[in-house]
């Protein structure tokens, strides 16, 4: 498949979105996606596309400007639950929860895909981590879902709703051993609604067929 011919997944990039693995970015492109990049702060939507990246960075940053960006937080709401595949790391799990809570205590509201909000706190989360992602994630297939990355964030989740499913398991091969990071709650990660997978770790694509697994589902969601 042709780069050009390949499904087209809208990459966000700005100053509140800027860390990606350059190798996740490579490996899609290896699997003939097309990226296009834009910005939740100051585009009014996403560019026509197959699927949502929605990366790692500081959404605190540009906390004001994103929550007064309407049309962008609708734009991506709507296509998240129309089942386009959407795939967020650590700041992107933040923008499509309900809120961000500065540490001055200020509010501003988010993408409200998830009913949970974050807030900014003093520490930084820092580790190392590896574990196992569940199937039927936009990334994963039914086998060779293991995964290494890491976490980095200076916030916690709050609200969240008692029962939530979460995808990721930090624990050891057998999900039952040695903790391998924090996660959104007692060692877990990831977030799942409809076809979005959101989390607090950066999952290094390369480690199993993560890549080939997102852009065949972008291609899926294409063809509808």
């Amino acid at each position: 498949m042709k780069n050009k011919d390949g499904p087209v997944i809208a990459v966000a990039l700005d100053s509140s979105f800027n860390f990606y693995y350059q190798g996740n970015l490579d490996a899609l492109r290896r699997e003939g996606a097309q990226l296009k990049f834009f910005s939740p702060a100051s585009d009014k939507k996403p560019p026509a596309c197959d699927a949502l990246y929605i990366g790692g960075g500081f959404p605190e940053v540009l906390a004001a400007p994103l929550e007064q960006n309407q049309s962008m937080k609708k734009s991506i709401k709507k296509m998240a639950e129309d089942g386009m595949p959407v795939y967020a790391e650590c700041g992107g799990l933040m923008y499509l929860s309900k809120s961000i809570t500065s540490k001055q205590r200020k509010k501003y509201g988010m993408v409200g895909l998830f009913d949970a909000g974050v807030v900014m706190t003093s520490h930084p989360v820092i580790n190392y981590t590896k574990g196992v992602i569940g199937s039927g994630t936009p990334i994963t297939g039914s086998s060779d879902r293991k995964f290494r990355g890491h976490e980095f964030h200076y916030s916690r989740m709050s609200d969240l709703p008692r029962g939530s499913g979460l995808a990721i398991c930090l624990y050891d091969e057998t999900c039952g051993g040695e903790n391998y990071g924090i996660g959104i709650q007692n060692g877990n990660d990831g977030l799942m609604i409809h076809n979005t997978l959101a989390s607090y770790g950066h999952i290094y694509f390369d480690v199993a067929d993560f890549a080939s697994h997102f852009v065949a589902n972008c291609a899926r969601y294409r063809r509808r």
